[in-house]
């Protein structure tokens, strides 16, 4: 969450040693696609990503418990994604979250990869900000606020709804099948992020 009452202070203390942590939305992102990459082993993943948080090489510093450690408070405290207010129990991907005994798998309506045409253009259309010219300057949390406060009327949010859509009673047979072949055409693929 954004406590707009203070200032932003993104750094971590590792071993009695402070260190910044890039933030930039983009650096976040590629923080997150890391662990998408199979080529890499996730004790490798881990170390790669403090890289890219922190712009040093910390595995001849840390163990990997540390490390493990260290990554998951940086996210808990900096990069965990608010909810969009009609897509709960999402995760940082957009992915459902698991299932408590007795609750119902919700489908994932978002991924911050294959969405990034439609979150480009609504950052466009409702704040006049080009993404592109924002990388490594616009912060995770304002990016993460802004998205999440995007106007219904913009192209993700859209898109979220196509995909979040279930049949009531009441509807249209016509409308029911136009919104089964948008989710169709706004599915996402099966893959994580």
């Amino acid at each position: 969450m954004l406590d707009i009452s203070k200032k932003l202070k993104d750094e971590v203390i590792i071993k009695d040693e402070v260190y910044r942590i890039n933030l930039a939305f983009d650096n976040v992102l590629r923080v997150l696609d890391i662990f998408n990459d199979d080529s890499k082993s996730n004790y490798s993943k881990i170390f790669i990503a403090l890289g890219f948080l922190t712009g040093v090489n910390l595995m001849d510093r840390l163990t990997l418990i540390e490390a493990i450690g260290i990554y998951n408070k940086i996210l808990d405290e900096y990069i965990k994604l608010s909810s969009l207010s009609d897509f709960n129990n999402l995760d940082l991907e957009g992915n459902p979250m698991p299932l408590k005994k007795g609750e119902k798998q919700e489908k994932r309506v978002y991924s911050l990869r294959y969405d990034g045409d439609y979150i480009f253009a609504s950052f466009l259309q409702a704040y006049n900000i080009d993404l592109i010219e924002q990388q490594g300057k616009l912060h995770w949390k304002k990016f993460n606020a802004l998205l999440v406060g995007l106007p219904k009327d913009t192209k993700f949010m859209q898109v979220c709804k196509i995909r979040s859509w279930k049949p009531s009673k009441g509807e249209d047979r016509t409308y029911k099948e136009q919104m089964r072949r948008l989710q169709e055409e706004y599915r996402l693929p099966d893959e994580d992020f």
